[in-house]
């Protein structure tokens, strides 16, 4: 082989610079190699020009670009196999077939990929993705979030949730470990700068367990782990931020984390009235925000020892947030022989604060014979956290007959202090067992909380009809306490080849004692000594529920059967010691199923699930109580204690299929659920729009979803280029009962999306997504009118760059309803925009930016349900201008993070 490819550098032309790569991936044995990623470098500076993965006949096909290069660096890697590394000349044609190319084994066992010279913008390791964060552009001071949405395959919609090739992201950590505590990984994502990043590693979500026992993952989601560069044993990295504009506006926050000798330190901290909860962010994203919400927050991350090792984590935050909010919205309620319309005004303020404290405790035991895999892992986890809450807040109503008559007037006054305190802690010991991936789990969990709390409210509704006033004015004390104690066991054993049980035990005792006492105004004595007698609570409830199930588990070449049954018993009581008609006690005993099956090839490419559970929902505390709740006057609540458990039955399929050779992701997905006696909110609303709502049991509701998406990449020495086309629809059947008329609901969304990005390097970056959601309802009764309505979302993000180090970046996001009432705007443009510059050798850079610059952000929105449409217009995050200041600092392997210009790059080895 090495004979053909010096061949090739003596013998080929230099004059083209496009053409199609290829060839065959083997061992020294002739076996195909599937899944070897084949990439070639450019000679001056490493810097990746193309990059392809073999299909499941050892094949690679690269379409190469190589501009002004007359050579490069080809580049084979694959796990347990030394990496192969030739340069080569471009040739004069637009093919180029180099035959069959030999990898050797790797002389020791290694479970990573050696890489020589600058990894693949993608490499595949089994069952991981993983992207080289140095081949995607980003910009000076963007974070995580950034980077991620630079990845072919990953999504970051508008509410913040991550999917990468159409699958939910579960949970992100760093370094294999979560940050701050957090599944989510928000922290990470808002304060970790992308340049920071060397990896980002994508695997199928496993819980702690599960990595360490080896077992597959069951839960059909994913998990991203951000690797942190990283020097020989030591790096450290940070930022500082500052940021003032018009209005006020502000913004600042500092970063530090430090690497040493595998411990990881992170300290966090900030402030700002823009509406940020965390993190830092020269340019805002493209949406409404509501209210105005000034934040602060502090905290520290420590972390030792990797997840497969005696590891410890300890994390700690304090948060405070002030929020000012106003909304004002329109109401058209459709009822049988009643319908009405509702304008409604209301404002107010919460000012909370929040300290967080956790600690992660992994100690593994390891067998004195080194050959053997029983590990034993005792694991214990604590986290804490107090809150005190202040807030206030005013309604008024105003409701009429279709016709224009007025029926009532309505006006409340809240304001409530309260404080919560919550322990929890959860220990459990895992031993591995046999030669079999056999394991034993014993898990035992506590958690005890307290909240107290004072409120004032006044309430009155002013009736037309009878010209009368009701009127509701109190004050009342809270003291609450909980407990909840939980035991469980498992155990995994393979009786017979490929053939495994799994019996599981859980009980649980959860204990919770509420005292509300409430006192109404006397006038008599001008003074809140009435005891309310009847909205008072002073009560003690136990749960106890035990469950025994039993799992069987086959496995049959690449595709698993499992099939689960199990038990519950649930024993409930409630003693209220002011009104006895409270007091219930009842015992549910219930039998639940669920099954699957799942294909996965050997690579982990093409993954087919077809799943079944059946869930059973106890009526709540509430749902039963045969006692009037008249604490609201507009709407007297009043349970059935006859109500029954609903039975839902879940039907999910998955289909996931990575075309590596293509670069082409496929996903699918479909899913049913169908509500047996379904528990139910059953009204009467009478003349004066008072509701009387009480809970039935009802059949007949279901409902069916389905997804589809396809993503292609394209990756060339100097631009790069993704595509993401998905379509989701929905139906769903909704049985409801209004005024004592059952009817049933049907509703379709169909949601057609997709998404762009483009970008050039040193030149110029762009993202684009666009969204059409149509949505149509029908009744089965003329009570109610049929209706349908769209929305369409567009959202353009671009970033030029120019001079040598200044840039100019937009955000642009447009909204349009079709069903927005005539006092509201159905439109919504909304534009940010920030001009910047790099200074002191990439240290620091200076941005103005300018937030809603066209003025025409607006906080409107619309729902629609079986009985009324809504619109609303929330108070938002109004226009303003602010200079920005980021400095930031490292040092990774000896070396500035910042050298390099926008993206710290390393030269071939």
């Amino acid at each position: 082989m090495k004979t053909l490819l010096l061949f090739l550098v003596f013998t080929s032309t230099l004059f083209a610079q496009k053409f199609t790569l290829s060839g065959i991936v083997k061992d020294q044995d002739s076996i195909i190699l599937e899944g070897a990623t084949v990439y070639l470098q450019s000679i001056k500076d490493s810097i990746p020009i193309s990059y392809g993965i073999t299909n499941k006949n050892g094949e690679f096909s690269l379409q190469v670009n190589t501009e002004d290069d007359k050579k490069a660096i080809f580049n084979i890697a694959y796990l347990g196999y030394k990496p192969f590394l030739e340069d080569i000349n471009v040739p004069n044609s637009d093919k180029l077939n180099i035959g069959v190319v030999i990898l050797e084994d790797q002389v020791e066992a290694l479970n990573v990929v050696s890489i020589i010279g600058k990894a693949p913008p993608v490499l595949i390791k089994k069952d991981t993705i993983e992207y080289n964060a140095d081949s995607f552009k980003t910009l000076p001071n963007d974070r995580v979030e950034d980077l991620l949405k630079k990845l072919p395959g990953v999504e970051i919609d508008l509410d913040g949730s991550i999917t990468v090739n159409g699958v939910e992201v579960e949970a992100i950590n760093v370094d294999g470990m979560s940050f701050f505590g957090e599944k989510n990984g928000a922290i990470a994502l808002k304060n970790i700068p992308s340049n920071a990043v060397s990896k980002v590693q994508v695997t199928d979500y496993k819980t702690d367990m599960q990595k360490f026992t080896g077992e597959e993952s069951d839960s059909g989601t994913k998990e991203i782990n951000l690797k942190i560069k990283k020097g020989k044993n030591k790096a450290y990295f940070g930022d500082v931020n500052l940021g003032y504009g018009t209005d006020e506006k502000y913004q600042a926050n500092a970063n530090l984390f430090q690497l040493i000798d595998g411990k990881q330190l992170g300290v966090i901290m900030g402030t700002n009235n823009i509406n940020m909860s965390r993190g830092f962010n020269a340019l805002p994203d493209a949406n409404s925000s509501n209210g105005y919400i000034e934040s602060d927050f502090v905290g520290t991350n420590f972390s030792k020892g990797k997840w497969d090792e005696t590891r410890i984590n300890a994390n700690y935050k304090y948060s405070a947030q002030n929020s000012d909010n106003e909304q004002k919205s329109y109401s058209e309620n459709f009822l049988p022989d009643l319908n009405y319309i509702t304008n409604s005004t209301s404002s107010g303020f919460n000012d909370s604060d929040r300290h967080d404290a956790g600690s992660d405790l992994k100690f593994n035991i390891k067998p004195k014979n080194k050959a053997s895999k029983n590990n034993v892992r005792l694991s214990n986890v604590t986290n804490f956290n107090a809150s005190n809450n202040n807030s206030f807040s005013t309604v008024e109503r105003t409701s009429k007959y279709t016709n224009g008559d007025l029926v009532s007037r309505y006006f409340s006054e809240r304001e409530s202090t309260n404080s919560n305190y919550n322990i929890n802690n959860s220990f459990n010991v895992t031993s591995r067992t046999g030669k079999k991936r056999d394991y034993f789990n014993i898990g035992f969990r506590t958690a005890f909380n307290k909240g107290d709390g004072e409120r004032s409210s006044y309430s009155r509704n002013e009736l037309e009809s009878s010209n009368t006033e009701i009127v509701q004015d109190q004050i009342s004390n809270t003291n609450n306490t909980g407990s909840n104690i939980r035991f469980n066991a498992r155990w995994s054993k393979e009786l017979l080849p490929n053939f495994r049980i799994i019996p599981r035990y859980n009980a649980s005792v959860n204990t919770s004692k509420n005292e509300n006492l409430i006192y109404d105004y006397d006038e008599d004595s001008n003074a809140y000594s009435s005891f309310n007698n009847q909205i008072s609570t002073d009560s003690k409830y136990i749960n106890t529920t035990v469950r025994p199930s039993l799992r069987f588990r086959y496995d049959y070449k690449s595709i698993r059967f499992e099939l689960e049954g199990a038990y519950t018993n649930t024993y409930r009581k409630y003693q209220d010691n002011i009104i006895e008609a409270r007091n219930f006690k009842n015992d549910f005993q219930y039998l639940t199923y669920s099954g699957r099956i799942r294909y996965r090839d050997s690579k982990g490419y093409k993954n087919i699930d077809l799943r079944y559970n059946q869930n059973v929902n106890v009526p709540s505390i509430s749902q039963l109580q045969p006692v009037e709740n008249v604490s609201n006057i507009t709407n007297i609540v009043k349970g059935n204690p006859f109500l029954e458990p609903a039975i839902s039955h879940d039907i999910n399929f998955k289909y996931q299929n990575n075309i590596a050779f293509n670069h082409i992701n496929i996903s699918a997905g479909a899913k049913a659920q169908f509500v047996q006696d379904k528990i139910i909110n059953s009204t009467i609303t009478d003349a004066d729009l008072i509701r009387y709502t009480t809970f039935e049991n009802i059949n007949g509701d279901y409902n069916m979803s389905g997804n589809a998406a396809i993503s292609k990449s394209y990756f060339r020495k100097n631009t790069n280029f993704n595509i993401n086309v998905r379509l989701n629809g929905n139906y769903r059947n909704i049985r409801s009962i209004q005024n004592t008329v059952r009817f049933t609901t049907k509703t379709n969304t169909l949601r057609p999306s997709f998404s762009l990005s483009y970008s050039q390097d040193k030149k110029l970056d762009l993202s684009t997504s666009y969204s059409y959601s149509l949505t149509k309802t029908t009744y089965d009764t003329d009570i109610y009118n049929n209706n349908d309505y769209f929305v369409q979302n567009l959202r353009l993000e671009s970033s030029l760059f120019f001079l040598k180090d200044a840039f100019f970046t937009n955000k642009v996001s447009y909204r349009y309803n079709s069903r927005v009432g005539d006092d509201f705007d159905g439109a919504a443009v909304f534009w940010n925009a920030g001009l910047g510059i790099q200074l002191w050798d990439n240290k620091a850079t200076v941005t103005l930016v300018g937030y809603d610059i066209l003025g025409k952000n607006n906080g409107y929105s619309r729902s629609v349900t079986e009985t009324a449409i809504r619109d609303v217009e929330n108070r938002i995050l109004e226009q303003y201008f602010m200079a920005t200041f980021v400095y930031k600092f490292g040092r990774f392997a000896g070396q500035n993070m910042n050298v390099g210009g926008r993206n710290y790059r390393r030269g071939r080895r």
